[in-house]
């Protein structure tokens, strides 16, 4: 079987030259050759704003996705995490992406229960469910970690499982992949920037995970 590499999807953007989350983060990832970029969303005073953390500083201007998404949509992937705990957000966002019904969106969320209702809201979009290594502590066998991943994946019924490299090697790498790819799920993954982030790709290429993000946009230009 040919083992291909993984969609490269840039972390916040291309960080290493701009600020995480803006357009100019964005745009550059794509320039530079990544598969698509992820970003992180909130609703706030009406507007879904792009920001990573729930303590984010309200006096400031931070991108509006309705002004992001015109000059990215037709690029790559985007990945939308969605930074809610409750559904109201996902009304506002159906009604800014319906404006761009051809674009290669997912939509992801580390809030379990939220990921029942973004995948009731949008059927037709991929829905990732990030699983934290916290959620699996260290008397988990690989077999019951696998049987919580199935299990939570099943009842809230997303399309990807998202899980980092602590826990593939925690509990089975390349065998965990396999079978969460037999139940049907797509497998995505996150490589730091670090020295080792190469040997990470080509693990990642080994064991066969469909997608992951990148905190080094450089690595989209690796062969």
């Amino acid at each position: 079987m040919t083992k291909t590499k993984p969609l490269l999807i840039a972390h916040r953007g291309d960080t290493v030259s701009f600020p995480e989350n803006t357009l100019e983060a964005f745009v550059s990832a794509f320039d530079k050759g990544a598969d698509g970029i992820e970003m992180d969303i909130h609703l706030h005073e009406g507007a879904i704003i792009i920001v990573h953390n729930f303590l984010f500083d309200h006096s400031k201007n931070y991108p509006k996705l309705v002004d992001v998404l015109p000059v990215i949509h037709n690029r790559g992937r985007i990945e939308i995490e969605i930074k809610a705990f409750r559904p109201d957000i996902l009304q506002p966002l159906q009604d800014i992406l319906a404006q761009f019904p051809q674009t290669d969106f997912e939509l992801t969320t580390s809030e379990i229960p939220l990921a029942a209702h973004i995948k009731k809201t949008f059927p037709k979009i991929p829905v990732g469910l990030i699983l934290h290594e916290f959620l699996f502590p260290d008397w988990m066998t690989s077999d019951i970690a696998c049987q919580k991943m199935l299990g939570w994946g099943t009842m809230v019924g997303v399309d990807r499982i998202h899980i980092n490299l602590q826990t593939l090697n925690q509990f089975g790498q390349a065998e965990l992949v396999a079978k969460l790819h037999q139940a049907g799920f797509e497998i995505h993954s996150h490589i730091i920037n670090d020295e080792a982030q190469e040997k990470t790709l080509q693990h990642f290429i080994d064991w066969q995970v469909d997608q992951c993000t990148i905190d080094n946009v450089a690595l989209s230009t690796l062969k």
